[in-house]
């Protein structure tokens, strides 16, 4: 890597509160991906959707950088959060996966710029989320907050509520995929939230809402048969290559540069 965590995000907002917290579970999610949940100490620590953590590791120099990948709810009922961490050397996430485990202690800080603010959306948009690889992470966090305003009564809310949500999600082949259960078991519980996956080396995947190649032009311009274009609003989180044409492409569709967020996952 060319640059470190704090490097890369060293203009991005931080929250002051660096809190202690607890591996309380562990598990799989893929071959390559690793899910902790971290009970935190400290109740000043709050973070919105779409948002990272700095995770500062016993015995690790480096300071990792996370996104989460649950909903903020989570955090305010239970004082825990989820992370979903892919292998890799880079010595943050190669201790998730050689040396942690549950009672592990580390301490988080919570910051970045791209990031879901439904108190801020008195209009009530459509979202669009487009996820590349590892990238679901926010994009699953944000479309976990939307699904939990839809279950709630909050009058705050009641236009959100009336809104339509479609996430695009790619991934090299179906087992990486994570969070489709998930995503699929929302989509199915919500009508106004759909789901579309694309695998990109299983070229004979396509079946129902699978489809055995990369995001298209055309892909991204179906969702507008659904979302309102003049009231939509992109998220995207993935690859730079593909972010860089996916803004490009929602762009030549119509979207405002200002309706258009992104997050390089490296």
């Amino acid at each position: 890597m060319a640059q470190d965590h704090l490097e890369r995000t060293s203009k991005n907002s931080r929250l002051e509160v660096i809190s202690e917290a607890t591996v309380t579970a562990m598990k799989d999610l893929s071959l390559t991906v690793k899910s902790l949940t971290l009970t935190v100490k400290d109740r000043r620590l709050q973070f919105s959707a779409g948002q990272w953590v700095d995770m500062f590791t016993p015995g690790v120099e480096t300071v990792g950088g996370f996104s989460m990948y649950s909903s903020p709810c989570r955090l305010a009922t239970s004082q825990q959060l989820d992370l979903a961490v892919k292998f890799s050397k880079h010595p943050p996430a190669y201790w998730v996966h050689t040396q942690c485990k549950v009672g592990s202690q580390v301490q988080i800080r919570v910051g970045g710029d791209f990031f879901y603010d439904p108190g801020a959306d008195n209009s009530g948009h459509d979202l669009l989320l487009i996820a590349g690889g590892v990238g679901i992470n926010p994009l699953f966090s944000i479309l976990s907050h939307f699904a939990d305003i839809c279950k709630g009564g909050d009058a705050r809310f009641e236009g959100i509520r009336a809104s339509r949500v479609v996430l695009l999600y790619s991934a090299r082949n179906a087992q990486e995929l994570i969070f489709r259960n998930q995503v699929e078991a929302i989509a199915n519980t919500f009508d106004n939230i759909q789901c579309r996956f694309h695998v990109t080396q299983e070229n004979n995947s396509t079946s129902g809402t699978l489809k055995g190649h990369r995001i298209s032009t055309q892909d991204v311009s179906d969702c507008f048969n659904w979302l309102r274009k003049e009231k939509t609003l992109a998220y995207l989180c993935g690859p730079s290559k593909m972010l860089s044409d996916m803004a490009e492409t929602l762009q030549q569709l119509g979207l405002a540069r200002s309706d258009i967020h992104f997050e390089k996952w490296w």
